[in-house]
């Protein structure tokens, strides 16, 4: 019943909102075509010109993929600001990111629009997430809640596949280099009358290093093998509508390490210790215009993953696991054109999650929701966004989010103004629950508080501009691990706060330079210590030079500073300066080769602690397009 009545609240608010608007709004004549630029869509669900957006977004578009001849999503993500990337040792290790000092779980991953966080542990491991077959990645900081809601209190990562386009072609890739690596793939795109397809099948094998830190004594190598295959089908269907299909299957082998059964020494070289990981996800996605102010979309999506550990050493009993998750999603979505002001979006989503342990458990949960959003523009000058969400959990109950966001720009000046406010939350995950010995079936979703004001400033247009942003959130009911009942409890407040400072700099146009600084303090306020794997600094610097027209070299430096690896502060880990190095040629427009060397200083330095990294490494390869 609760649930009914803010349902209709929230309906309320959108129809009311709709009708002011309607009675102000609807006479004024459309003005004529506009060039939109640039677009987000993760901001709001709808294209927006990048320019325009409210919010801390930053988008990374398939030529930058591309230029840093990258494998892997976290690889790429590295790069943003206000964003962390651990791993766990070397490829198919454990991979999470904290976005402005949140935890993992507090980001919400998007493959074209649809959640794919595990419900076993609310973060996304992106180990396995190659860049094959992705378009672009838009990335949305600060609590995107009011829209998405759980999982979404740090941000959003929303990875947008490739749409086909142009003639039908054919792309083959092979590379090769340090650690016995190889990877090979296969790309099909074009369009038909009516029809568009993107296809991708890539193959990723290492004999990799130790995951456990070879400097503290653990020779055996642990390698990798990956398989991913990966398409997108669109349909346009005139004035019926158009319809999207999405696919994407990953599968992975990967030797990892464990602890030692007789000294407990984690990580510790372990031979025998193997982990098989399969996803898939599926999504579709309907759309049509039905009026000339009224559109809709539906969007489907389903999405397993299953880890399965396998050790035949009798002491390494933990080991030897089968662990499913699966998640099932819809989200309708109606947009009402209000005047040349206004855009209304109204919508309800629905996510039904399960998960099931090998002799543990076998469990389920499902949250409805129903959202209202406004974007307001004038002209080109001010916009502002606010909504609204109310959740209703079968576990926990009822949530409301909100959120408030405007921008102010200067044209005379090329300045534009930033500011926002939003209300986050995350559930606690079907592990936090439900894991048999460690569950607490009482517990309450985390909730959090963010304000946040910034700027963005264009000197010279196409040669320089910076950026800053000022973000303070609060975390209340902070779900942590009790020392003393050894279950997850709500008893943790904390606080993280910071800046994100970013200079484009492009003298001539062969010359470009990104930079960005991250300084970040975070505060657990039980215990007055740092957040664990948060550090307090961090800053990258791209150097993409062109000294020829068919060369193009890029030098990547990053700076991690110091951090803490536990809650109670008493294990540092240190501070290090990476340095990355690309260099490509086009021998023909259709034959491609390129270089890269990986940590060309050979720095020793650690992400997390007791776990390896990758010495100095090289890496070369070839594609044809044909």
């Amino acid at each position: 019943m609760k649930f009914i009545q803010r349902s209709l609240f929230v309906f309320a608010i959108g129809f009311g909102l709709l009708q002011a608007l309607v009675c102000v709004d609807f006479a004024q004549e459309a003005g004529g075509p506009v060039e939109l630029g640039p677009v987000v869509v993760t901001a709001t669900k709808t294209e927006v010109p990048l320019n325009e957006v409210a919010g801390s977004v930053t988008v990374i578009t398939e030529d930058e993929i591309q230029a840093k001849k990258a494998r892997t999503v976290l690889e790429v993500l590295r790069d943003v600001p206000g964003m962390d990337v651990v791993q766990t040792g070397g490829p198919g290790g454990a991979t999470s990111v904290f976005i402005r000092g949140g935890n993992s779980s507090h980001t919400l991953v998007l493959v074209n629009g649809m959640r794919v966080n595990s419900p076993m542990t609310g973060g996304f491991d992106f180990a396995d997430l190659t860049v094959d077959n992705i378009e672009r990645i838009e990335i949305v900081r600060g609590p995107q809640s009011a829209l998405y809601g759980s999982e979404a209190i740090g941000g959003v990562i929303n990875i947008i596949t490739k749409h086909g386009k142009g003639a039908p072609s054919v792309s083959l890739s092979a590379e090769a280099g340090s650690y016995r690596s190889f990877r090979e793939s296969v790309g099909v795109t074009g369009t038909m009358p009516s029809l568009d397809y993107s296809l991708a099948v890539a193959r990723f094998d290492t004999a990799g290093f130790s995951s456990a830190d070879r400097r503290n004594g653990n020779p055996e190598a642990d390698g990798t093998g990956n398989t991913t295959l990966a398409s997108r089908l669109g349909w346009n269907a005139g004035a019926i509508g158009k319809l999207e299909l999405t696919a994407r299957y990953m599968t992975s082998r990967t030797d990892l390490d464990g602890c030692d059964p007789v000294t407990f020494v984690c990580p510790a070289d372990d031979s025998n210790y193997v982990q098989d990981h399969r996803v898939l996800l599926l999504s579709g996605r309907y759309s049509r215009t039905l009026t000339s102010w009224w559109s809709q979309e539906l969007h489907l999506g389903f999405n397993r993953d299953e880890l399965t550990g396998h050790d035949p050493d009798p002491a390494d009993l933990f080991n030897n696991y089968n662990i499913a998750a699966q998640n099932r999603q819809l989200d309708w979505l109606h947009h009402f054109s209000i005047g040349t002001t206004d855009l209304l979006t109204i919508g309800y989503e629905h996510d039904g999650q399960a998960g099931r342990g090998k002799d543990a458990f076998d469990k389920t949960i499902s949250n409805s929701a129903v959202y209202v959003q406004n974007q307001h523009q004038v002209s080109d000058l001010f916009s502002q966004v606010v909504g609204v969400r109310a959740d209703y959990n079968s576990r926990f109950g009822d949530v409301i989010t909100y959120k408030a966001e405007a921008a102010y720009r200067v044209p005379m000046t090329g300045t534009k103004l930033r500011a926002a406010y939003g209300t986050g939350f995350h559930g606690p995950t079907l592990n936090d629950l439900f894991f048999p010995g460690y569950g607490n079936p009482d517990l309450k979703p985390e909730t959090s508080e963010t304000i946040e004001g910034g700027f963005e400033q264009i000197l010279f247009p196409d040669a320089v501009s910076f950026r800053g942003t000022y973000f303070h959130t609060s975390f209340d009911n902070l779900i942590v691990f009790d020392s003393t009942t050894f279950l997850p409890e709500n008893i943790g407040k904390a606080m993280a706060k910071g800046a994100e400072l970013e200079l484009d700099l492009s003298p001539v146009k062969a010359v470009t330079l990104k930079t960005n600084y991250t300084y970040t303090t975070t505060l657990n306020e039980e215990n007055g210590q740092e957040l664990p794997r948060r550090p307090r600094q961090k800053a990258n610097v791209g150097l993409s030079v062109l000294p020829a027209p068919l060369v193009k070299l890029l030098l990547d430096f990053r700076y991690v500073g110091k951090r803490f690896d536990d809650t109670a502060n008493t294990q540092p880990v240190g501070a290090y300066t990476i340095v990355n190095a690309t260099g490509s040629f086009d021998l023909t427009s259709k034959v491609h080769i390129f270089a890269r060397a990986e940590n060309l200083f050979n720095r020793k330095y650690e992400e997390i602690l007791g776990y390896g990294t990758a010495s100095r490494s090289a890496y070369g390869g070839l594609k044809v397009t044909f």
